[in-house]
């Protein structure tokens, strides 16, 4: 009977070793990785489907948002199913794989953003965007409906995303012209650079980077919202600039892409020459990997089931980037379903890897039938129900098991504002920010004025702006003017409020003759100009030459001073009609301007299916697609405009004498379904009514008429071959 016990013992001791849920096995065959680094699976289904972000708390925890509904199957139907989960990974065997799932949100209907700010949960639900208290049993609290506006209309692959929070303390998304903040216990919100497609990051300094699908790494010069200041002014330099102008993939198979048939899209053997899915990029700073490997910038390629290294200056302000290998890549994979769509830095120094994992990636409103078949022949319409978080690090890298920095203490926080893991650093200023503890005013001065690491002042400066105590900052000190992304900052900072520089500061700067302070500083004397300030900006034009890209600052701060500037530079005839311009409002379209039912129906039309690549304005997004405003392809030839809507367009083409190359084509909208010839009818006319001065002639009839053309299957135009045809 003694025995008993003891057998009783060994039962239980048996039972609490158990796991709670079965880990998957993930296997990597046929999976290439850069040498000298290892491809974990984190987690994988059937704990996980189709993830498309992920997000650490504040303790360290793992994440994901599910998208679920997206392309379930060929046609696409019912994608708004209310499928979408938010989940919380555990691992509680402590292994490095997770192997317990809570649900703390579901029904949802594609979900596509997540952020953990200001202890709480920030997620995008289309149309809205939520912030959601977190109880401690990890169980929704209090939610607040944060923007009802955040992703209206378009489609799910043209809608912000993001929700990335800067080092300055500000929200910002792709493929959006709004930021986000709380203060003072209030969400505010404002209007920014509208950047990207899908995905958004930040460098070291806080200057973002994102892309869109055929350019894979772009982003700003200049600090976030220096150059939105005046509401006539555009940039076009210094905001949404290519950073990295080589676009070549290098798959190990010939993949199934949309449009493989248009000539230069494939080469030889079938396979993907340039980007045409590029998403994600990631500024990447981690422990977990060498040296070589911080700071570059990695680019998920889903279309090609790959993810691509690149360099980039992080200090220079006219900063360019290359991809690091010709013929190679640092992730890349034979398996056709590995979808990387997104890429973290973790709190451990690891990349992280969002793999939706499915066969289908591409978005029915733009699947051509070539791109359908191919889904179809290779099997890969019936894989659904997956889903994987991965993560690299290097090999014999020894994981932290646990990073709560909940547990520290300010000193702590404070300490870890120099972290060599950028998420670390990121998330001890929004800890230290979400104390308001003013009694840390005084370390943090200290951190500003004598820390030997730029980047480490920088994330100190925005603490002490996050606090609301600035005002007892010395903005301009000798220890700041020696170090110019944070000298920049302050001037930043300094524009937005009502102190005054020295003169005698002023020269000091201009005499370090420095891009960076000086790109920064032109914005500051335009918004404060005065007499004097004004010939130490004279002096800054002249040693640029009055280049434009130098321009752009002085432009987007004079809002209010234009004629004082116009007294200062009557040796600069560019400069002065510039100025000029920026005195007339800009011409708005909006609803008021239209009178008529089809202009009426063809004004939200156009916005959910042609602004998101043209814009509202109809100015064209950079690396997207060209202007209509204005176009001759919209204004000229009623056939051109059908015929283009119907079946698209492929580059190069020159609009206004000025030449647009994209690597992707434009694709028709005449293939959907929910789009009737009345509907091509609508949009057309009020594109010429909004862009042009051309008479809204386009009819039904014209539509019909050319619907019925005998063209090849999913024949996209070329410019030569439209000119030749009407």
């Amino acid at each position: 009977m003694k025995s008993f016990p003891i057998l009783l013992s060994i039962v239980l001791l048996f039972f609490s070793c158990t796991k709670e849920y079965e880990e998957t096995y993930v296997s990597f065959d046929g999976y290439q990785l850069e040498d000298g680094f290892e491809l974990k699976a984190v987690v994988a289904e059937p704990l996980v489907e189709a993830p498309v972000n992920i997000s650490f708390d504040d303790q360290g925890r793992l994440w994901a948002i599910e998208m679920a509904g997206y392309m379930q199957s060929i046609e696409g139907k019912d994608p708004k199913m209310p499928v979408g989960r938010i989940l919380v990974f555990e691992d509680k065997d402590n292994d490095g794989q997770m192997d317990h799932t809570t649900i703390f949100l579901d029904q949802l209907k594609l979900v596509r953003a997540i952020a953990h700010v200001y202890g709480g949960l920030l997620y995008a639900e289309p149309p809205n965007l939520y912030f959601t208290e977190i109880n401690d049993d990890l169980t929704p609290g209090k939610r607040t409906l944060i923007d009802a506006n955040y992703a209206v209309g378009g489609n799910v692959e043209h809608q912000p995303n993001g929700l990335v929070m800067n080092i300055d303390n500000w929200i910002y998304n792709a493929k959006s012209t709004k930021r986000y903040r709380k203060q003072n216990g209030q969400w505010k919100i404002e209007n920014t650079s509208f950047r990207g497609q899908w995905g958004i990051t930040h460098d070291a300094i806080g200057r973002l980077l994102y892309n869109d699908n055929s350019n894979q790494v772009r982003g700003d010069w200049a600090l976030p919202n220096v150059l939105n200041q005046h509401a006539n002014f555009k940039p076009k330099l210094g905001v949404d600039i290519t950073i990295v102008n080589d676009q070549r993939v290098y798959p190990i198979q010939a993949t199934a892409v949309n449009r493989g048939y248009i000539k230069g899209n494939l080469d030889e053997e079938g396979k993907l020459i340039n980007f045409t899915s590029a998403c994600a990029p990631l500024y990447f700073q981690g422990t977990s990997f060498p040296q070589d490997y911080q700071d570059n910038v990695f680019v998920c390629g889903p279309e090609v089931n790959l993810i691509k290294r690149n360099v980039v200056d992080p200090f220079a302000l006219r900063r360019t980037g290359k991809q690091v290998w010709q013929n190679k890549e640092f992730l890349v994979s034979k398996d056709e379903a590995f979808r990387p769509v997104n890429l973290q830095n973790g709190p451990d120094g690891a990349l992280y890897i969002v793999d939706m994992h499915r066969g289908i990636i591409q978005h029915k409103t733009y699947m051509t039938s070539y791109l359908r078949d191919l889904y179809i022949k290779k099997g890969l319409d019936s894989i659904v129900g997956m889903g994987r978080i991965l993560k690299v690090v290097k090999q014999g890298h020894k994981t932290i098991r646990e990073i709560d920095l909940t547990k520290l203490s300010t000193s702590n926080l404070l300490d870890s504002l120099s972290s060599e893991n950028t998420w670390i650093r990121n998330k001890s200023q929004q800890l230290l920010v979400n104390t308001q503890d003013m009694e840390l005013t005084e370390p943090l001065k200290e951190i500003v004025n004598t820390n030997k690491n730029e980047v480490t002042r920088i994330h100190a400066l925005y603490t002490l702006e996050g606090l609301g105590v600035l005002n007892d900052v010395d903005l301009m000190n000798t220890d700041i003017m020696s170090n110019p992304a944070l000298c920049a900052h302050s001037l930043k900072l300094l524009s937005q409020q009502d102190k005054i520089v020295d003169p005698s500061v002023i020269a000091k700067l201009v005499a370090i003759e420095n891009e960076m302070i000086d790109y920064h500083l032109g914005f500051y004397l335009a918004k404060h100009l005065t007499e004097e300030n004004g010939k130490y900006l004279i002096q800054l034009i002249q040693r640029y030459n009055a280049e434009e890209w130098f321009l752009e600052p002085v432009y987007s701060g004079v809002s209010g001073n234009e004629e004082l500037l116009l007294n200062l530079t009557d040796d600069y005839d560019g400069i002065k009609t510039k100025l000029h311009s920026l005195k007339v409002p800009k011409r708005e379209v909006t609803t008021s301007t239209i009178s008529k039912d089809g202009l009426t129906r063809g004004l939200p039309l156009y916005r959910n299916q042609c602004a998101s690549c043209h814009g509202i304005d109809g100015e064209g997004l950079k690396g997207l697609a060209p202007p209509l405003l204005n176009s001759e392809y919209v204004s000229e030839s009623p056939e051109q405009l059908v015929a283009i809507m119907l079946y698209g367009l492929t580059g190069p083409i020159s609009v206004n004498g000025i030449e647009y190359t994209f690597n992707v084509a434009m694709p028709g909208i005449g293939n959907q379904e929910s789009i009737s010839d009345q509907d091509i009818v609508d949009i057309g006319n009020y594109i010429r009514n909004a862009f042009t001065t051309s008479p809204q002639n386009l009819t039904l009839k014209k539509v019909d008429s050319l619907r019925n053309l005998k063209r090849p299957k999913d024949q996209v135009y070329t410019v030569k071959e439209l000119n030749e045809s009407y």
